[in-house]
C-alpha cells in the first residue's frame, strides 16, 4: 500500500512538471504585433518654424507600448526622410535616426532643434514647404544591444514642414577699407570677424586682395556694439590699438583665417587653403582640394565621388590643425589644434557632388553644403 502511494505521488508530480512547462512554454511565445497598434501620431500635421518658435514645443510625435506578447521592454527610434527615399533597394538608407530613451513613448521636439534637424541633417530647402516621412521602430534587442531574430515592427506617418535659415547674428568687428579699398558701409559677409561666444574673442574669414595696403591690405575693424570703437594699428602686425592707423596683415594677397581678442588687442592671421580629406580618398590631406570663389565667397570642390555611409573632414594646408567637421545637431564646428573636437561629417548618398564651404558669415555661423 505504502509503495502504491509513492508511486501516485510521483505520477502526480510528473504530471504537474509536465502541465507546468506546458503553460510556461504558452506564455513565453513572442507574437510580433501589427505596426497600427502602436497608434503613431504627430500633435500637428504641419510645422512652419521661425526664429520666434526656436524656444517653443513645435512638435510631439507619440505611440502606445509595442506588445510582443512577452514581458520585454522594446528599443524604440524615429527615422526622418524623404518620400522619395522610402521605397527601392536602399529605402530609408537616408534617414536621420533618433533613438528613444528606454520607456518613453514620445518626443517633443522645440523649434530650434526640430528647425536643425530640417536644415543641418537632412539638408531640406528653408523657407520653402517640404513633405517629411517619419517612421517609428520597435525593435527587441539581445542583452548585448546587438540585433535580435525577432523582426522589428515599423509605423509611418507624413506632415509638412517649413524650416527657417537660422542664422545667428554674433558681434561683430566690421572690415572698413583703408587708403583707396573699398569695402561695403554695412555689416557683410566676407568682410566680418564675429563672437560666438559673445566674449571679446572674434574670428572669421577675410579674402586680402592686396589693394594698396603696406606689404598687404590697410583696413580698420569697426565694433557693431560701438560704432566709436575702430580697431587698428598697435605698433606691429599682430596688435591692435583704439588710437592706430590702419592695420596691415601679410602675406596678401591671400584667404585668410583671422584673430581678434579686443580685451589683449590682438590679432592673428594665418593663409589657408582647404581640402576635403576622408574613407573615398584615403584620408589625403591634399588629394581633394576645394577652389575660393571671390564672388560667391565660397570654396568649392566639383565632380567629388562620395559614398554612403562613409564620412570626411574639411582640413587645410595639409593638416588637421585648421578643420571642421559637425557637432551632435549637424552644424559645422571647428575641430583642429587645440581642441580637436566634433564628428566626422556623414555621407548619406553615393553618387557625384559639389561640396562647398562657407566661412564668410563668421564665427558661429560657418555652413557647407552637398549637391
Amino acid at each position: 500500500m505504502k509503495k502504491i502511494s509513492i508511486q501516485i505521488i510521483y505520477a502526480f508530480l510528473l504530471t504537474s512538471l509536465f502541465l507546468g512547462c506546458k503553460k510556461d512554454a504558452s506564455t513565453n511565445i513572442v507574437v510580433p504585433p501589427k505596426g497600427s497598434s502602436m497608434v503613431f501620431k504627430s500633435s500637428v500635421s504641419s510645422v512652419v518654424l521661425t526664429a520666434a518658435t526656436d524656444a517653443s514645443n513645435v512638435v510631439t510625435f507619440s505611440f502606445n507600448a509595442a506588445d510582443f506578447g512577452v514581458s520585454i521592454v522594446p528599443t524604440y527610434s524615429l527615422e526622418f526622410d524623404l518620400p522619395a527615399d522610402t521605397s527601392g533597394a536602399n529605402a530609408w538608407g537616408n534617414a536621420v535616426i533618433v533613438k528613444l530613451p528606454a520607456g518613453t513613448l514620445s518626443k517633443t521636439y522645440l523649434g530650434a532643434d526640430f528647425n536643425s534637424l530640417l536644415s543641418n541633417q537632412l539638408m531640406l530647402p528653408t523657407g520653402a514647404v517640404s513633405t517629411l516621412v517619419v517612421r517609428l521602430k520597435a525593435e527587441v534587442n539581445q542583452n548585448t544591444g546587438a540585433a535580435s531574430v525577432i523582426k522589428p515592427i515599423y509605423s509611418s506617418l507624413t506632415l509638412t514642414v517649413n524650416p527657417y535659415k537660422a542664422t545667428i547674428e554674433y558681434p561683430a568687428l566690421m572690415v572698413r577699407g583703408g587708403n583707396s579699398w573699398k569695402t561695403p558701409a554695412v555689416r557683410t559677409n566676407g568682410f566680418v570677424l564675429t563672437s560666438s561666444k559673445f566674449n571679446a574673442k572674434y574670428e572669421g574669414y577675410l579674402n586680402l586682395p592686396n589693394a594698396d595696403g603696406y606689404g598687404g591690405d590697410a583696413f580698420q575693424l569697426v565694433s557693431s556694439k560701438d560704432a566709436a570703437k575702430v580697431y587698428g594699428w598697435g605698433g606691429t602686425a599682430t596688435t591692435m590699438s583704439l588710437t592706430g592707423g590702419n592695420l596691415y596683415l601679410t602675406p596678401a594677397p591671400a584667404y585668410m583665417k583671422v584673430n581678434a581678442d579686443v580685451d589683449a588687442l590682438t590679432i592673428t592671421y594665418t593663409p589657408v587653403k582647404f581640402f576635403i580629406s576622408g574613407d573615398d580618398n584615403g584620408w589625403s590631406t591634399s588629394a581633394t582640394p576645394l577652389v575660393y570663389n571671390a564672388t560667391t565667397m565660397k570654396w568649392v570642390a566639383s565632380n567629388v565621388s562620395l559614398t554612403a555611409g562613409k564620412t570626411f573632414v574639411f582640413t587645410a594646408n595639409g593638416s588637421y590643425d585648421i578643420s571642421y567637421k559637425v557637432d551632435a545637431t549637424g552644424a559645422l564646428v571647428f575641430a583642429g589644434a587645440p581642441t580637436w573636437g566634433g564628428i566626422n561629417i556623414p555621407i548619406t548618398k553615393t553618387g557625384v557632388f559639389t561640396v562647398t564651404l562657407d566661412l564668410s558669415a563668421g564665427d558661429g555661423n560657418y555652413t557647407y553644403s552637398i549637391k
